[in-house]
């Protein structure tokens, strides 16, 4: 069923909270991405005022604001947007006038399609990322097959919009960005005037934006980069030789090391790894996958993986308990989190990570909350935690 927009009377001009917050966003996040990437437009013919979802891939934290250094003062995107910039402080309430909403990734939120359809009615264009989050290895995720839906039944168009140089420009898991021309190209609006299954839309969907972003011209390329390795431990979390966590050791401006062994590796400014002994070229995307699927060899009372890490528990959306600098550790049937706190994996309902160093754990009582300040990789934790409770997120 395609829902029909109400025609209601409205102002032609944008409210002023939602100008201001624009103004405040063009001054500085849009104007940092403007100096930081030569960006440009292709395929704009395809996109009007609105109403309208735009889609497209998600590596770069800057992607929604890439988008909007190409609309008209007073015609900015509105969208959905993971709650960890809308807690609080100034940030959320820029977000908040501009008409960004807040979702927990992949948790269900009835209330959310009601917001998303009052900016319809708005006759906003309304940006949704629908693998749930950015990227951390620049290929495409599984999708939130509800996004979908919501796409398929507002009766409004559906422009994928590709973001080339996406990754290769900011990759969620570096700490600094990399001066690459990136490509902001429109497609026409996905078709589905001939009523198709969810299965065939999401296929539909999901073709134009499918491109490994690890891969991309010699155009879009980045020339040079300042310590491009640093932060790559937060993705390459163990040893691909070995399959020691931790085994990988970022060393001065490009080089990834082994902690155990003689092996090296030189990082490019476009994130590809020269291995050093071979002189072979290597994705960082190829390296994680091979790593990501390496075996546990953790005996039956031996934790998987154990980091340290500022620990909070959170009850009724209530802080009760916080911990600095705690080791918390991940067993096959449970996750131990503070001193005498421990959560059995059949509780476990949800996870999701937030910018690339936060995992929050939600059970039917408790959530709990992880930062990653001192060391270890929340990529890994959650990796481990989908492959051994494999209905996780589903």
């Amino acid at each position: 069923m395609i829902l029909q927009l109400k025609s209601t009377p409205s102002s032609p001009y944008p409210p002023f909270g939602r100008v201001a917050s624009e103004l405040a966003f063009r001054s500085s996040v849009i104007a940092f991405s403007k100096r930081c990437w030569h960006l440009e437009l292709i395929g704009d013919q395809y996109l009007p005022p609105g109403p309208c979802f735009i889609y497209g891939n998600h590596s770069n934290n800057y992607d929604p604001f890439i988008y909007n250094a190409f609309t008209e003062l007073g015609q900015s995107t509105a969208g959905v947007m993971t709650m960890e910039y809308l807690r609080s402080g100034v940030l959320s309430l820029l977000f908040t006038a501009a008409g960004i909403v807040g979702t927990e990734k992949r948790v269900p939120e009835p209330h959310l399609i009601r917001k998303i359809w009052k900016m319809i009615e708005q006759k906003r264009r309304i940006v949704i990322f629908p693998e749930g989050g950015r990227r951390w290895h620049g290929r495409p995720d599984p999708w939130i097959e509800s996004t979908a839906k919501v796409f398929m039944r507002l009766g409004v168009p559906v422009y994928p919009v590709v973001i080339n140089g996406s990754y290769v420009g900011w990759p969620r898991w570096a700490t600094y960005p990399r001066p690459a021309h990136i490509k902001v190209e429109v497609h026409p609006a996905i078709d589905f005037s001939d009523n198709p299954t969810l299965e065939s839309s999401l296929d539909r969907l999901k073709k134009p934006i499918s491109k490994d972003e690890n891969v991309v011209s010699e155009a879009v390329k980045p020339k040079r980069a300042f310590r491009p390795i640093s932060g790559v431990t937060k993705l390459l979390y163990r040893d691909p030789y070995t399959g020691h966590f931790g085994g990988l050791i970022e060393q001065g401006a490009n080089r990834l090391v082994q902690r155990h062994g003689d092996q090296s590796w030189t990082m490019n400014p476009d994130s590809s790894l020269i291995h050093d002994q071979t002189g072979k070229r290597v994705l960082t995307a190829d390296m994680y996958e091979s790593i990501r699927t390496l075996p546990f060899t953790a005996a039956n009372q031996e934790a998987l993986l154990s980091n340290v890490a500022d620990v909070q528990i959170i009850e009724n959306d209530q802080l009760v308990r916080a911990y600095r600098r705690e080791r918390i550790s991940i067993f096959k049937d449970h996750l131990s989190m503070a001193p005498g706190f421990r959560i059995p994996l059949d509780e476990v309902q949800y996870t999701g990570l937030e910018r690339n160093n936060k995992i929050w754990i939600l059970t039917p009582s408790k959530r709990v909350i992880a930062t990653f300040k001192y060391e270890g990789s929340v990529r890994a934790w959650q990796d481990i935690l989908n492959r051994i409770i494999p209905e996780l997120n589903c």
